[in-house]
């Protein structure tokens, strides 16, 4: 970044002018892999004379979230937004710049913001695509879940798309990452083959979110009760009667358990876990490039959550994945093995898997079909995690995390409209 002469009568001026006037909207842009994801803060003075503010994200149709807190000085400028784990904390160069770093589950980016005076009043986009209808549903926790329905009438067959973990919206697109869009591929593709979906924002997340939302009160049954009203409301009030589920990644595991309480059509699996979540991020970290004294505490820390205790002591590099504030989550989600559940299902189950995943192995796709025999199993060779084809030899893995243009993977599709439509 250049650094402008600034004049004498400037450098005079009180940095405390600068934080007073922040009222306004300012526009930045974090690099992910390349890709620029823009983030606009907007502030403006409340009648108590202290400064109030909401953020966008709009390439992840994230609109007017609120801070959980801000914190000006003279000179500079700290945000702490407790939905997403994240904080921004920088300095102002001159009265319409701010240089700064975002910091989010321990990660740490540079991001940059100006002034400006083009950002019009945030809307959420309206979509044009024929047949889709934003609903709220209240969450089991008394929030509003705000999804989209996309169908022709209730006389259809719907799934609803239950999302993987993290902050991820109802287009399949997280925070912090490129968006990708797998979700809304999925559902208008399904919706060509005349299935009804819906998908939505989880509890918390992009226009879900809600200003009292703290992550240290989420379990994961609450996401599992989440999807139990959904049902319900799909069911009961908007009258569909043949009901499946389609959960990915972790969201797997959280359809698995709502289908043993509700009487679905049909369970789908996509790249879902097929033994605990403990041994599949112990696998995970096992890549990380972190130091071996570090690695080997993860078993030890784990086991202390497995019985239900909080660990207070752990690694500054495990912080992202350990934090005090995930760790209810994390107890809670433990106590789960998806072999010993899905044989407590009774409807049909499909069970799919691709052959470029690199999060979740074709090891957990086969145990969740051993555990239950009655499911079918289907393995698409080039599919990844994001549902997006990697290529040949998965050469084109990178694209699929960073490309949200890219189609999803067309055997994925036929392998669902076929299962739902048998």
């Amino acid at each position: 970044m250049k650094h402008l002469a600034i004049s004498f009568l400037f450098i005079c001026m009180s940095a405390s002018v600068f934080s007073q006037n922040i009222s306004g909207d300012w526009k930045g842009n974090i690099d992910v892999n390349g890709n620029q994801l823009p983030i606009i803060f907007h502030f403006q003075k409340v009648d108590s004379g202290k400064i109030d503010g909401k953020w966008d994200s709009p390439k992840q149709n994230a609109i007017g979230l609120p801070f959980s807190a801000i914190n000006l000085k003279d000179d500079s400028i700290y945000l702490f937004i407790k939905m997403i784990a994240g904080s921004y904390d920088g300095k102002f160069i001159n009265a319409d710049s701010i240089a700064g770093i975002w910091e989010q589950n321990g990660n740490k980016i540079p991001l940059n913001f100006s002034r400006s005076s083009q950002i019009a009043e945030p809307a959420i986009p309206v979509s044009v695509y024929p047949g889709e209808k934003e609903i709220s549903i209240t969450s089991a926790g008394g929030s509003k879940l705000y999804g989209t329905l996309l169908s022709k009438n209730n006389q259809q067959k719907i799934a609803i798309i239950v999302a993987g973990s993290g902050p991820t919206d109802r287009n399949g697109n997280s925070t912090m990452a490129p968006p990708t869009n797998e979700y809304e591929m999925l559902a208008r593709s399904l919706d060509s083959k005349n299935i009804a979906t819906f998908r939505y924002d989880k509890r918390g997340v992009a226009k879900s979110a809600f200003p009292d939302f703290k992550e240290k009160n989420i379990v994961f049954d609450d996401y599992v009760k989440d999807v139990e009203k959904i049902f319900d409301y799909l069911h009961d009030t908007l009258g569909f009667k043949n009901i499946y589920f389609i959960g990915h990644s972790e969201g797997s595991l959280i359809a698995m358990l709502a289908s043993q309480k509700n009487k679905v059509k049909g369970y789908i699996s996509i790249a879902g876990a097929g033994r605990p979540i403990d041994v599949i991020l112990e696998e995970q970290m096992k890549h990380q490039p972190l130091p071996d004294s570090v690695k080997q505490q993860i078993p030890a820390i784990f086991n202390q959550l497995k019985q239900g205790k909080e660990v207070d002591n752990f690694p500054t590099d495990l912080a992202p994945l350990f934090r005090k504030s995930v760790q209810p989550y994390m107890i809670s989600w433990l106590k789960y093995s998806p072999e010993k559940e899905i044989k407590k299902l009774k409807c049909p189950i499909l069970i799919l898997q691709g052959g470029c995943d690199i999060q979740v192995k074709e090891e957990d796709a086969n145990n969740l079909h051993e555990a239950n025999k009655k499911s079918t199993l289907e393995i698409i060779p080039s599919m990844s995690h994001t549902l997006k084809n990697a290529g040949k030899n998965c050469i084109d893995q990178t694209s699929t995390y960073t490309d949200g243009d890219m189609p999803i993977n067309k055997l994925l599709v036929e392998d669902i409209v076929k299962f739902i439509k048998e």
